[in-house]
């Protein structure tokens, strides 16, 4: 699958609140030194697009993968419209380096560097796009809604709400009653595993050895290596399968976490 990604570019006075209105994360306190993991969901708490948010003085810029970026435009523009908020997709190169910075981000006069999971980093101007980076990414358990993924995953089914992409305090948004709901009170059945072994990028639905049927949703190939994120039943056993690098708990505010996986 393709690893390319670009900057999606907000601005205008009331781009943070048309975006704190729309997304998963509260961004009302990003920083120009920090940045959030944020999803775009729609009525079934189902994401139709994620990114990482930066703000870079006047201008806030989502790094989202380049074959869904219209997507996303198309879907928000409504709303930012109503709002007053211009949005386009910015002509400056963006790659994923292994290079970590803490998940914060650092500015320069030409090239924006900005943390990633994984012990990566996005540099927003510069570079090439570095394979082996986005092999860690999935190895941290982070997909970026694509095309294939569209309308498919609770961000609790991608960990987003483990990897700083969920606020259950920041009120209302699309879909929000949806993840709050099956925060407080259910379980998901399915989230993501990490998957390694060949896998063909067209392939949608992989068979695994003990017959169990997973969904594909993104892989990076280098060389005869494949590294994969699949989606899989909470309580698989397949020795195909491995778990992401991190406890999975309920982060409901107020209450202490519960393990889950």
């Amino acid at each position: 699958m393709s690893c390319e990604f670009v900057c999606l570019r907000f601005e205008g006075t009331n781009a943070e609140k048309a975006l704190n209105g729309q997304c998963s994360q509260d961004v009302r306190d990003l920083g120009s030194t920090s940045s959030k993991l944020i999803a775009f969901c729609n009525p079934k708490g189902r994401m139709f697009g994620s990114g990482r948010l930066i703000r870079n003085d006047s201008l806030w810029l989502l790094i989202t993968p380049a074959s869904h970026a219209e997507t996303i435009c198309k879907r928000l523009r409504p709303f930012m419209e109503l709002a007053r908020v211009s949005m386009q997709i910015d002509d400056r190169p963006v790659a994923l380096t292994r290079e970590p910075l803490n998940l914060g981000s650092t500015h320069f006069e030409s090239v924006i560097r900005v943390g990633e999971h994984g012990g990566t980093s996005w540099l927003i101007g510069g570079s090439e796009n570095d394979l082996d980076a986005h092999t860690l990414r999935l190895e941290a358990g982070l997909h970026f809604v694509t095309p294939r993924t569209d309308g498919q995953l609770l961000p609790q089914q991608a960990h987003y709400q483990m990897l700083g992409g969920v606020s259950f305090t920041k009120g209302c948004y699309t879909g929000q009653e949806v993840i709050s709901r099956l925060e407080h009170l259910g379980q998901t059945k399915q989230w993501l595993w990490i998957h390694r072994g060949k896998i063909e990028h067209s392939t949608e639905q992989i068979i695994l050895n003990d017959g169990q049927k997973v969904k594909h949703i993104e892989s990076v190939t280098l060389g005869e290596s494949c590294t994969a994120l699949v989606l899989a039943s909470c309580d698989s056993k397949s020795t195909q399968l491995v778990h992401v690098p991190f406890d999975i708990t309920r982060q409901v505010a107020g209450q202490r976490p519960v393990k889950l996986g």
